[in-house]
């Protein structure tokens, strides 16, 4: 009696393969569905920048307080002041340009600062597209362009709850997708015969990097680094050097041009910068991070293993990949280690893009190899967890606009309305809030300050609060002082490095001493205890309400 076959067993693998096959052929599709794409890639990007106008300025969560540093540094600007040179920025002039930008569209109302959001998001998204619509298959085309759009777009600080929704750190966020596309521009294969897209893809990368040096110094020094050792990676270098220094010279030159070519004041910031940051930079810091984030890093450098070993992909080619790959995790963990942020490395998410587009050339016209698959679905899992998290931030955001599940309280001047500070979540995963920095507290507080000004205050008297940022000054529209810092905290003060009085405080008429306890109050004793002065002679109290001490200087 002859054997009956297995027939569900013979199916499995045939079952299988036409699975992985059709996937296979369904990402690497054909030129018409490239063109579809392309088109559809063009309305989500428009979406996600209707999405960002919609959230404008969301209902703070987490870090109300530092909405004030954007405000106060925008309208610094506003009033002719140049960040670094006539103030301690801490962030780049870029950064308050952007704000300011936004505040004079909203003629000086706070909603501006979601117009700069909206402008920042259209200009990254549509950057993307154009940079690397002739360098990337379709299929990744689509993908990065969302990735870098939604990166710095998503309305909460990286590292933290999707539902945190806050107007802080969103300088990190513009940082990380401007620096991932200077990272796949100087990796992904470039057409050696074109030599008109060479000198546009240097010169993009070159204004990235002039943007990043003065949108954050940290970035800028990243981003460089990476142009510079992918140069000699790259055939037919010269035309994309000539770009890269055309475009690094179009924004530099009206940049210093603003700035009065001061560059001693941007440098001096600089070095104050590096001393309070650079304590927690060393080695052993940096292989402690690695080894947190081995699970992350770990995925992406296991994809470049095994897309350096298909074949067609020669030797060079796969040292190449495996040297992005290192660069950018070496890089975003500096990056890490150096920002207010727990956890997150996007510009993993960029060398994923760079793989997934490097695996999708392997695939030959009309044919779909099934092994192509498992690497195609690793490097959409590295990229599409962040992708999710920013999506759903942005979602959460909105909902929270029209549903308002929770009370907001707002401060009582008419160019501060649109801004809604909510109390501090209380979950377990939404921790880290400190109360008196967000909602009804900090509210209560501030137009308590407020008050206090506008009764002892006296036409054109400028003022500042000495907690982590200065919302009277913006908030009253008052002259700003000349010198003086728009944040205060151990971001940019520390027992070791404590900048010039001049720097700090500058030459403010009045100012706010709080009496209330919130999260940077080390900071302030720190500055008191190195400059103790500044209470005793040069200023004397005039005024107290239940939690402030108003001070004027003595004239």
């Amino acid at each position: 009696m002859s054997p009956v076959p297995n027939t569900l067993q013979s199916c499995e693998p045939a079952a299988r393969r036409v699975s992985l096959e059709g996937f296979v052929s369904w990402w690497a599709g054909s030129r018409d569905a490239g063109r579809q794409r392309r088109r559809v890639l063009v309305v989500l990007l428009l979406l996600v920048c209707v999405a960002v106008a919609v959230v404008g300025v969301p209902r703070l969560r987490l870090y109300g307080h530092d909405i004030f540093v954007s405000l106060d540094g925008g309208w610094r600007v506003l009033n002719g002041q140049r960040p670094g040179v006539d103030f301690y920025a801490q962030m780049g002039p870029a950064n308050y340009l952007l704000h300011a930008a936004g505040l004079w569209l909203a003629d000086n109302d706070a909603r501006g600062l979601g117009y700069g959001s909206t402008l920042a998001t259209a200009l990254i998204g549509f950057w993307a597209f154009f940079l690397l619509r002739p360098r990337m298959k379709p299929a990744p085309l689509f993908v990065a362009c969302l990735f870098l759009a939604l990166l710095a777009a998503a309305p909460f600080p990286l590292g933290t709850h999707p539902r945190q929704a806050a107007f802080s750190m969103k300088h990190n966020r513009y940082g990380f997708a401007l620096t991932g596309m200077v990272l796949l521009e100087s990796f992904l294969p470039a057409d050696s015969r074109n030599r008109r897209l060479q000198f546009r893809g240097g010169f993009s990368t070159g204004l990235a990097c002039a943007l990043l040096l003065f949108l954050k110094i940290s970035f800028g020094l990243v981003a460089v680094t990476i142009a510079v050792v992918s140069a000699p990676l790259r055939s037919s270098a010269r035309i994309r050097l000539a770009g890269m220094a055309a475009g690094f010279a179009a924004f530099t030159a009206p940049m210093m041009a603003y700035l009065r070519f001061d560059l001693p004041a941007l440098l001096r910031e600089y070095r104050l910068l590096a001393g309070v940051k650079g304590g927690g930079l060393s080695v052993l810091a940096v292989a402690e991070r690695l080894y947190r984030d081995r699970f992350e890093i770990g995925l992406v450098v296991l994809l470049a293993t095994l897309v350096s070993l298909l074949p067609g992909i020669p030797i060079r080619r796969g040292i190449t990949l495996l040297v992005a790959v290192a660069m950018a995790a070496l890089g975003g963990t500096l990056l890490l280690l150096t920002n207010s942020q727990g956890y997150g490395l996007p510009l993993l998410g960029s060398a994923a893009l760079l793989l997934l587009n490097e695996a999708t050339t392997t695939v030959p016209d009309g044919a779909a190899p099934p092994h192509i698959a498992p690497l195609l679905a690793m490097g959409l899992l590295a990229v599409g967890i962040p992708m999710c998290l920013d999506a759903a931030g942005i979602a959460a955001a909105i909902e929270d606009k029209v549903v308002r599940s929770e009370p907001g309280y707002r401060i009582e001047e008419p160019h501060l309305a649109s801004i809604e500070f909510v109390d501090c979540p209380t979950t377990f995963f939404e921790s880290g809030c400190v109360p008196n920095d967000n909602g009804a507290n900090f509210v209560r507080y501030t137009e308590e300050g407020i008050a206090l000004v506008e009764a002892r205050g006296r036409p054109g008297e400028s003022v500042r609060g000495m907690g982590m940022s200065n919302p009277f000054s913006y908030a009253t529209l008052r002259p700003p002082s000349h010198g003086g810092a728009v944040n205060l905290s151990r971001t940019n003060v520390s027992e070791a490095v404590v900048p010039p009085k001049q720097l700090l405080i500058g030459d403010v008429a009045l100012i706010l001493m709080p009496k209330y306890p919130d999260s940077e109050r080390q900071t302030l004793d720190t500055i008191l205890k190195r400059y103790p002065e500044v209470l005793s002679e040069e200023y004397s109290p005039v005024a107290e309400s239940a939690n402030w001490i108003l001070y004027r200087r003595v004239r």
